[in-house]
C-alpha cells in the first residue's frame, strides 16, 4: 500500500510540474555578483520582473546577413499582443523576429539607456545600449518613431561607434541606414506607447550614415559605415 502511495505521489508531483507555464520555471541568475559584461549571459538577470527570453532576442550577435529591406511604415504595421506575460515562449513571434532587416530613417535622437536586466544591471555606459529614434522624415515628432537599439555586445565588435558620432547626428537630423534583427520589447505591451509600435530594430548590427543627398543615398549611393564616419 505503501509503495503504491509513493508511486501515486510522485506521478501527481511530475503532473504537477509539467503543468506549470514555462516563465515559472526559468529561474534566473541574480545579478549581485555579476560584475563585467563578459560574465553576463545572454538571459540577462534580475528577479520577478526579468524576462530571459526577451533578453536572449536583445542579446543576439550574429550578423543580421541577407537583410529585407523594408521602411519605418513596414515596421509600423506589424501587429503585436495586447498583453505579454514576462518569460512567455516566444514561437508566436519567430516569423519576424527571425528577419534581418536593414531600414533607412531619419536620426530623431540618440540617448545613452540606464541599467537593464538584458545586459545584468551593469552600470555605465559602455554595459549598455545606445537608444536610437528613427523617423520618417527630419521634423517627425518623436510618438511617430521607431526605435533602433545598439547592444554593448555587439558595440565591442566596433571602435569607430562612438556616442559622440551618434549624438551628432541626431542633433543634425541625419539620414541613416540601420541593419539588424526584429525584436519585439515585449516588456512594454502593457504601458502606453510613447513610439508608433513596440517592434525594434535590436540589435543593430551595421550602421551607415547618409554623406550624400537623401535621393542619393535613397538610391544606393553615399553610404558609409559608422566605423569609417568621422564628426565634420
Amino acid at each position: 500500500m505503501k509503495s503504491r502511495l509513493f508511486v501515486f505521489g510522485l506521478t501527481l508531483l511530475a503532473l504537477t510540474l509539467c503543468s506549470i507555464p514555462a516563465s515559472t520555471q526559468t529561474q534566473m541568475p541574480s545579478c549581485r555578483d555579476i560584475r563585467t559584461l563578459a560574465n553576463c549571459p545572454d538571459t540577462g538577470c534580475g528577479g520577478a520582473n526579468a524576462d530571459p527570453l526577451l533578453n536572449q532576442m536583445k542579446n543576439r550577435t550574429r550578423n543580421a546577413t541577407s537583410p529585407e529591406n523594408l521602411n519605418l511604415g513596414d515596421i509600423r504595421a506589424i501587429r503585436q499582443p495586447r498583453s505579454w506575460p514576462v518569460g512567455q515562449e516566444r514561437s508566436s513571434l519567430a516569423t519576424n523576429e527571425e528577419r534581418a532587416v536593414r531600414v533607412t530613417g531619419f536620426l530623431r535622437r540618440a540617448s545613452q539607456s540606464g541599467k537593464e536586466s538584458t545586459n545584468c544591471n551593469l552600470l555605465g555606459a559602455a554595459n549598455n545600449d545606445n537608444h536610437l529614434d528613427l523617423v520618417s522624415s527630419r521634423n517627425a515628432p518623436l510618438g511617430t518613431a521607431v526605435t533602433a537599439e545598439i547592444t554593448p555586445r555587439v558595440r565591442q565588435n566596433h571602435d569607430g561607434w562612438v556616442f559622440n558620432k551618434l549624438s551628432f547626428l541626431a542633433r543634425k537630423r541625419m539620414f541613416v541606414r540601420v541593419t539588424g534583427w526584429l525584436t519585439l520589447d515585449t516588456q512594454h505591451i502593457d504601458s502606453p506607447l510613447t513610439r508608433s509600435t513596440n517592434w525594434e530594430v535590436h540589435p543593430v548590427t551595421e550602421f551607415e550614415v547618409c554623406t550624400k543627398s537623401v535621393s542619393a543615398c535613397r538610391s544606393g549611393q553615399g553610404w558609409v559605415r559608422l566605423d569609417d564616419w568621422e564628426v565634420p
